[in-house]
Order: C-alpha cells, then sequence, then structure tokens
C-alpha cells in the first residue's frame, strides 16, 4: 500500500475571557490561538523549581495513562471535576469519570504514543499554575485499520491548581489542534476510514 498525505488544518479562535479564582487572579478558559501564545507569557524572573517540576512529572503521567489504556491514572493528573475542552469530535467533557468513560471508548480501535515537545509552565502563585504543552499524537489503526496511522499535532493549555495533598493538579483543559494528518501516503479512503472509526467511538 502506497502512502497518501491527508491533511486538515484547525483553526482556532480565541476571544479570551477571563475569571477570578478564590484567590483573584484571572486565568483565561477560552483556547489561546498559536499567533497569540508567545504575548501571553513573559520571561520569569524567578520560579519555584520544585513546583515547575512537580507540575512537569504529573503531566507526564497522562501519555502513559493514555497510551497505556490505564484510564483510571487520569486521577493522578486531574481534579474530580475537572473540565476539558478536547476540541471536535469530543468536545467539552466534564466531570473526570466523563473524560475517563468518552477516551477509553474512543480509543478502542487504535494503540497510541503521545509526545510532548515545547512546554511553559507558569507558576502564578502559591496554588495556581498554567501550562502550555506541544503534542505529538500517534494512533495506529486495529483490526480493520491494521497499518494505517492518525497523526495529530497541537497543545494542551492546561490550568492547574493545587491540592490539600500538596500535589497539583489539572482543573481546566483545552486542547488545541494545530494540524492532523495521515501518513497514508496513497490511501486517502483508508485514512478516512480510520479517522471515521475514531470518531465514531465516542459514546452516545
Amino acid at each position: 500500500m502506497r502512502p497518501l498525505r491527508l491533511c486538515a488544518l484547525l483553526v482556532v479562535v480565541a476571544i479570551f475571557p477571563q475569571v477570578t479564582g478564590s484567590d483573584s487572579l484571572a486565568i483565561p478558559i477560552a483556547p489561546i490561538s498559536i499567533g497569540s501564545l508567545a504575548s501571553q507569557f513573559s520571561p520569569p524572573k524567578r520560579e519555584d523549581a520544585a513546583t515547575i517540576e512537580a507540575i512537569r512529572n504529573t503531566l507526564a503521567i497522562y501519555p502513559f495513562a493514555i497510551d497505556g489504556k490505564d484510564f483510571d491514572a487520569l486521577s493522578k493528573v486531574f481534579t474530580s471535576d475537572t473540565t476539558a475542552n478536547y476540541s471536535a469530535p469530543l468536545n467539552v467533557l466534564t466531570p473526570l469519570s466523563t473524560i475517563q468513560s468518552t477516551l477509553k471508548a474512543s480509543l478502542t480501535c487504535v494503540t497510541t504514543q503521545h509526545l510532548y515537545g515545547t512546554q511553559l509552565i507558569d507558576v502564578i502563585s502559591p496554588t495556581v499554575a498554567r501550562s502550555v504543552t506541544y503534542f505529538r499524537a500517534a494512533h495506529f489503526g486495529k483490526g480493520d485499520t491494521t497499518g494505517q496511522v492518525l497523526y495529530a499535532f497541537g497543545n494542551y493549555q492546561d490550568r492547574w491548581h493545587l491540592q490539600d495533598d500538596h500535589t497539583w493538579r489539572i482543573t481546566y483543559r483545552n486542547l488545541v489542534y494545530m494540524q492532523s494528518h495521515d501518513d497514508m501516503l496513497d490511501d486517502i479512503d483508508g485514512a478516512l476510514y480510520l479517522k471515521k472509526q475514531l470518531n465514531s467511538r465516542e459514546p452516545q
């Protein structure tokens, strides 16, 4: 089977509404467009290295859980009342139990590998932080779609809060797709079928 590229560029429009937490710090809820990311952050003068490493290591559990299909382990990354905007076709999911069941159902037809890239962790206060993490996710087809791969390129925009047990958890996530395509340079029908299979796994 010779490959044929399938590429869909997703454009995200952000309007940047603000919410005010209990510590009176404004944190954006809406996805931040790629063209606005750099302007949202300033070079840090001094940061809590231990907090940054704690958040980074907690974030590392996410691909372990997804790729290992251990969706219960997502409780180590998200609060129980978290909200995640995964964009279409999954859209906004809440609480954590819905995120777990939806991801489990939508990924049954594939195995995955999630890789992180560029990352910025911004510690807003002793109890609040935000992060932006670039990712590439490969979805390897199984069964009827064996041999097909669908790649997704994007970034996770996460809001973090320190918990009573002194661990950090995500309270709100935006997944912003930058580009997605399959690597089959010849069989566009097969790539579309794999994408259709992924989308059809969303629970009714």
